[in-house]
C-alpha cells in the first residue's frame, strides 16, 4: 500500500486486476491516519477496487473496501475495531463508468504507457 508501483503493476498490463487485496497489520500509532489516505489513493489512481484488510482489536481496525472513485457520493465501506465481515458488491459496470469518465485507466492500459515498473 505504501508502494504505489506494486499496485500500478497489478492494475496495468499484463495483470489488469480489478480488485486488489491488501492484508495489513496497521496499528493505531502516529501513522494510522495515513492508512485511510493510502488505500483511497491506491484505488483512485489505479481505477480499481482496493480491499484493505486489517487486524481487529483496540490497536488495529478500519478494514475497508474502497471503490475506484471516492467523493461525497462514493464513500469507502469501513469497519470499526471489531471483528466481523464487510460485504460490498463489486460491480464491473462501475469500473467501466470510471474508466470512461477519467482517461487515466486508458493510459495505464495503453502500450505507449511511458513507465516501465518491472
Amino acid at each position: 500500500m505504501r508502494s504505489p508501483s506494486l499496485t500500478r503493476v497489478l492494475a496495468g498490463k499484463p495483470y489488469t486486476c480489478d480488485v486488489i487485496l491488501q492484508p495489513a497489520a496497521f496499528s493505531r500509532d502516529i501513522s494510522f491516519r495515513t492508512w485511510k489516505s493510502f488505500r483511497e489513493t491506491r484505488a483512485v489512481e489505479n481505477s480499481v477496487y482496493f480491499v484493505a484488510v486489517n487486524y481487529a482489536g483496540d490497536y488495529y481496525g478500519n478494514t475497508s473496501i474502497v471503490g475506484p472513485w471516492v467523493d461525497e457520493g462514493h464513500e469507502p465501506e469501513v469497519m470499526g475495531r471489531e471483528e466481523g465481515i464487510l460485504v460490498k458488491e463489486i460491480r464491473k459496470e462501475v469500473l467501466h463508468q470510471v474508466w470512461q469518465k477519467f482517461p487515466y485507466h486508458r493510459q495505464l492500459m495503453s502500450e505507449e504507457w511511458p513507465i516501465n515498473l518491472r
